[in-house]
């Protein structure tokens, strides 16, 4: 399950930052980016500072993250 909250819509190649839930990893500070051939995502990295890592999504994760996030623009911009 993906939910998407505290959106706050940015002016330029940013759209929005946001902070996801990703099967119950919270990833505050994600960010969707407005390219030339579609949309961009921005994940932050996990950890204590001076330990960061990746955060754990598989392939398939990101991208049903990234086709939220747009969905959800989207929804946002339209409505």
């Amino acid at each position: 399950m993906i939910r998407i909250s505290h959106m706050n819509r940015l002016p330029g190649r940013v759209a929005y930052t946001f902070t996801a839930e990703v099967a119950g990893l919270v990833l505050p500070g994600c960010a969707l980016i407005r390219r030339e051939d579609g949309y961009g995502l921005s994940v932050p990295r996990i950890g204590a500072p001076g330990e960061t890592r990746a955060a754990p999504l598989s392939a398939i994760m990101e991208a049903e993250l990234l086709r939220v996030a747009v969905a959800h623009y989207k929804e946002k911009e339209n409505g």
